[in-house]
């Protein structure tokens, strides 16, 4: 897959957002729009039944430990396992553009070496987009490393996606940065997406202000390892960061502890059920279950998940006993719930940024008009 133009869709909304046309060899998508990982795909799996999805990216998350990153660059059991388990998602999700997240420890600095065997990994499944992962601070030759990177990948009609974390110190975000956007343009033609890693806006605000300066931009700006909640007012954060300019947004994969592992005794199924958060799209926020149950009658929900269906109907569908643990297919349930309605939500959202009007959006979301995220410093005075 090739990205052959990326343009803004209508003019630049003043309050900080954006809209795009990306166009491929594969077909045309707009942004903003909400990612499906790996795992928000399993969820499927649990369900009594198979709804459709409808996602134009995917995202493969490799979630690495230090242990098992040193097993990956020793052993070929290792590599030959990722492998395979790239190859399973691709296989399901190839009707999608398909993209690749290691999730990679701190403290690993990655060298030609390691750089050489993700770019194997990646190369030899069938991914679109293949990744290198944030370099660290101390590497000085970065232009010279991603630019050699990218004519590999663009030699075999691959999109190269060079991720950024967003807490890098700023001078060095921002070089990396403007390096990628220079190469984005017609004489080099080289870079057309930029990946970029999650952090709190409040502790890299002159980062996300950057990304905001260049909304201009023609490049696609694909965000991951997104939490699902602000957590001051339990917002959906990834709707929040709308405001500086992202574009596509992945959340942040869970590692799953068994109640039988975790040194705690299991809640009881009730609880379970009633302490699971569940997303509310009227005010962008996630509440728990109890809040329905309180309610009850109609869950007021379209998405193929709780179309038609009651509170009382939600539970019974989806709370069984042939379950790995306490509230499986219903936790599954309430995820796939939360991926449908959330990007139905960036539709809506797009309408009001090709029109300017993204700050009147954020005024009719409780949990978006709440939130404490910091504007571009021009914009302050603007947010209630």
């Amino acid at each position: 897959m090739r990205i052959t133009n990326v343009s803004l869709d209508g003019d630049l909304d003043r309050f900080g957002g954006r809209a795009l046309v990306v166009k491929t060899d594969r077909g045309t998508f707009n942004t903003p729009h909400r990612v499906l990982t790996s795992q928000e795909f399993q969820y499927k799996a649990n369900l009594p039944f198979e709804p459709p999805l409808n996602n134009k990216i995917s995202e493969v998350v490799a979630q690495f430990s230090r242990a098992n990153w040193d097993k990956f660059m020793t052993t070929n059991g290792s590599f030959n396992s990722r492998l395979g388990t790239i190859e399973f998602f691709s296989d399901k999700m190839a009707y999608t553009l398909k993209r690749f997240y290691p999730q990679i420890p701190s403290d690993v600095v990655l060298d030609d070496t390691a750089i050489k065997q993700l770019l194997e990994l990646q190369r030899m499944s069938d991914l679109d987009f293949i990744t290198i992962p944030n370099l660290s601070s101390e590497i000085r030759d970065f232009e010279k490393i991603v630019t050699s990177f990218a004519e590999e990948v663009l030699s075999e009609r691959r999109e190269p996606l060079i991720y950024l974390d967003m807490e890098l110190e700023p001078p060095v975000f921002r070089e990396r940065f403007m390096t990628l956007l220079s190469h984005s343009d017609v004489d080099t033609d080289q870079i057309h997406t930029v990946g970029l890693i999650y952090r709190p806006i409040r502790e890299n605000v002159l980062n996300y202000r950057l990304l905001w300066e260049n909304r201009e931009s023609s490049v696609f700006l694909q965000m991951s390892y997104i939490p699902r909640e602000f957590t001051t007012v339990a917002a959906s954060t990834m709707h929040l960061l709308q405001k500086w300019g992202i574009d596509s947004f992945s959340i942040r994969a869970g590692n799953y502890v068994s109640p039988k592992n975790s040194g705690r005794e299991p809640l009881p199924k009730p609880d379970v059920l009633r302490r699971t958060k569940r997303f509310d799209p009227e005010p962008l926020t996630f509440r728990r279950f109890q809040t329905w149950i309180d309610r009850g009658d109609m869950l007021d929900c379209s998405c193929p998940i709780c179309k038609d269906k009651t509170v009382d109907d939600f539970i019974s569908i989806y709370d069984s006993e042939s379950e790995r643990y306490p509230g499986q297919i219903f936790n599954a349930a309430n995820r796939l719930h939360e991926y449908y309605c959330s990007s139905d939500e960036f539709e809506t959202s797009r309408d009001y940024i090709r029109t300017g009007e993204l700050l009147e959006y954020f005024k009719t979301k409780e949990g978006l008009r709440k939130s404490d995220v910091e504007a571009p410093p021009s914009l302050g005075a603007w947010i209630e």
